[in-house]
């Protein structure tokens, strides 16, 4: 203990010491202090010989962490010539006094080990790492939070420099798998090669086979066949298992809720107790009861993913993609109104009966029969007879039709002037020329769709004299019907998937690389999926996950359909590629659901798409996660 420091010492004009706690690092002592300043209690943590300047750098590095699981570095400075470090108070047990009691169960193991792991990996990719990771660092709080103490400070004290990038996050990872271990029997599988730590609290040894740890579940019956593989392989001889945090985090996940009880209620720097109910049981104290944990991470896609086969990606048309000649503007909607028409309206057979014209507007004749000035027979026998005539030559003049034919002999017999013109010609002729209209862009419709489908001359030639013949009779030009025969095939052919690729901000070799093939192979059974995640915003590892398309050639897209076996979320699709998945404008975005259609605004000429997945949709284990069964793009 320091000679200079104790109790009653106030550091910095600001820290009153108070009573000191247990410290298992050589040439440090720990404090319980006030931050009078402040009014809170802190810990004080006073470098008294050994590597101090190098320690208090070290803390520094780790005050520019933040995450809540995390023992936060409230100050650092020097008193007298020794160094302190400020943090906020620890509270709760350690894994060391928690597994005195009895192991953990595999649940509350997976959960404590996975927090853990998770805000390491968030101090990885700051680029401070632990590297003295050991069982009296971390410690449950009451509330069921987990508290990580001595981040890069521990291993500055005991003279642990570190190394490159890869050895440092390697060595995070291990020593996380020598957590999940101490906590699954309650025994510490210490690494001969690590320095040694003496006093503080300490486990029984594990036992060592062959140079490496007996498998946990050899000694703790019920131990999930995942988590003793994963304990037996990465502290075994081999350089096997996670490289990282996050890679450990995604071989635990998903974990429950930590339940964590206190036994008696603990005063400043005394004892506190917490306990671990096995699965199913109730919590001390008439606590909720701790839930099974399901066991179904990642659910059955686990097995393709240890397979770690990529295969060539076939080249082979999505669903519903192939359809040649079918302009932007879907016509099968639009052709379903039709089934209202009046038979007096149809046009006549050209070769075969005309079903499905996408242009006609039927209600045009609803609307006119209620505007039309003459009493109401006139407009149906002026309607019928084009109709039933329209392949016949077009009518002579009004002035040479008798007016009995269009339902004007009352008129005429009550009237002793000449026929009443002004009344006649606006009815008659221009509902001629409706129906005129309506029966080219009807064969034009049909040519336009059904390319494929050449009507015999015969017929068609009636039709192009009417359309010359009809405008010199009302003067309007009325020739626009020819229009939809331009878009009538996109822009270098109807788009195909040549490759796709994941991808993942974090990590570059994407979320399941090996399946992504599988979401445009015609076959709704398969899909490729990303990774399982407690939360839909990616548990804070990652923005977002992007799944890159690459067309065949440069082609216009217009609709992208998405089938998955999800729901919710949110996608945005850009005209981009995998090097630059955010770039372009969002053509269209929206969650995710069963059979999906989003409409490019605009429609775009590209030769790559990039599905940018912005929130995770909730799959059907309840777990959050897409799983992508079949894309079709038009």
């Amino acid at each position: 203990m320091s000679e200079v420091v104790g109790r009653g010492t106030v550091l910095a004009g600001r820290y009153r010491v108070l009573s000191p706690v247990v410290s298992d690092l050589e040439g440090a002592s720990a404090w319980q202090a006030t931050d009078q300043i402040l009014d809170r209690p802190v810990r004080v943590r006073i470098l008294e010989h050994g590597a101090v300047a190098p320690a208090l750098d070290a803390a520094r590095r780790a005050a520019l962490v933040t995450d809540s699981r995390l023992v936060r570095v409230l100050d650092v400075g020097t008193h007298e010539g020794y160094g302190y470090v400020v943090s906020e108070q620890l509270v709760g047990q350690s894994l060391a006094r928690l597994v005195a009691q009895g192991p953990l169960t595999a649940d509350q193991a997976r959960a404590v080990v996975g927090e853990a792991a998770s805000a390491l990996e968030i101090a990885r990719r700051r680029g401070v790492h632990h590297l003295a990771l050991r069982p009296s660092v971390l410690h449950v709080s009451p509330d069921g939070r987990v508290l990580l103490g001595g981040l890069a400070l521990d291993a500055a004290l005991l003279g642990d420099s570190g190394g490159d990038a890869r050895s440092t996050t390697r060595a995070d990872a291990v020593g996380l798998v020598r957590l999940l271990y101490a906590a699954l029997t309650g025994l510490w599988p210490a690494d001969p090669r690590a320095p040694q730590t003496p006093g503080g609290e300490t486990l029984p040894p594990a036992p060592i086979v062959d140079g490496a740890p007996v498998a946990p579940a050899d000694l703790v019956p019920g131990v999930p066949n995942d988590l003793d593989t994963l304990c037996v392989v990465t502290l075994g001889p081999n350089d096997d298992g996670p490289h990282s945090p996050g890679e450990l985090v995604r071989e635990l996940e998903p974990w429950g809720e930590i339940r964590a009880s206190v036994a008696e209620t603990a005063t400043l720097g005394g004892p506190m107790t917490a306990q671990f109910p096995p699965t199913g049981a109730a919590a001390p104290g008439g606590g909720i009861p701790v839930p099974a944990e399901h066991d179904d991470q990642d659910t059955a896609p686990v097995t393709v993913q240890r397979q770690s086969v990529r295969t060539a990606f076939a080249q082979q048309e999505p669903h519903g993609a192939n359809r040649p000649g079918t302009p932007p503007p879907a016509t099968p909607t639009r052709a379903t109104g039709l089934g209202a028409v009046p038979s007096d309206t149809e046009t006549p057979p050209i070769g075969q009966p005309l079903v499905t014209p996408p242009v006609i507007t039927p209600p045009v004749f609803a609307q006119s029969e209620p505007q039309a000035a003459p009493p109401p027979p006139v407009v149906p026998a002026v309607i019928r007879r084009p109709v039933s005539q329209a392949t016949a030559p077009p009518p002579p003049p009004p002035a040479e039709e008798p007016m009995e034919a269009f339902g004007f002999s009352d008129v005429i017999g009550a009237e002793t002037g000449p026929p009443d013109n002004r009344r006649f010609d606006p009815t008659a002729l221009i509902l001629i020329l409706v129906v005129v209209a309506v029966i080219i862009g009807v064969i034009l419709a049909f040519k336009a769709l059904f390319s494929s489908f050449e009507p015999s001359g015969s017929s068609a030639d009636p039709e192009p004299s009417q359309a010359s013949s009809a405008p010199a009779v009302a003067g309007e030009p009325s020739q626009e019907p020819s229009a939809p025969e331009e878009p009538a095939v996109p822009a270098g052919g109807p788009p195909v998937i040549a490759s796709t690729t994941s991808i993942d901000p974090s990590d570059g070799d994407g979320e399941h690389q090996e399946d992504v093939a599988k979401a445009y192979d015609g076959d709704p059974s398969t899909f490729w999926y990303t990774q399982t995640y407690k939360r839909d915003d990616f548990a804070g590892f990652k923005d977002a996950v992007g799944y890159a398309i690459t067309l065949t050639q440069k082609t216009t897209v217009s609709t992208v359909t998405l089938r998955t076996n999800s729901n919710g979320g949110n996608v945005e699709i850009r005209a981009t590629d995998a090097a630059n998945p955010t770039g372009g404008p969002v053509l269209a975005s929206g969650p995710f659901g069963p059979e999906t259609v989003f409409t490019l605004d605009p429609a775009t000429e590209t030769q790559s798409l990039v599905l940018w997945i912005t929130q995770l949709p909730t799959a059907a284990d309840g777990g959050f996660r897409l799983e992508l069964t079949e894309i079709a793009l038009s």
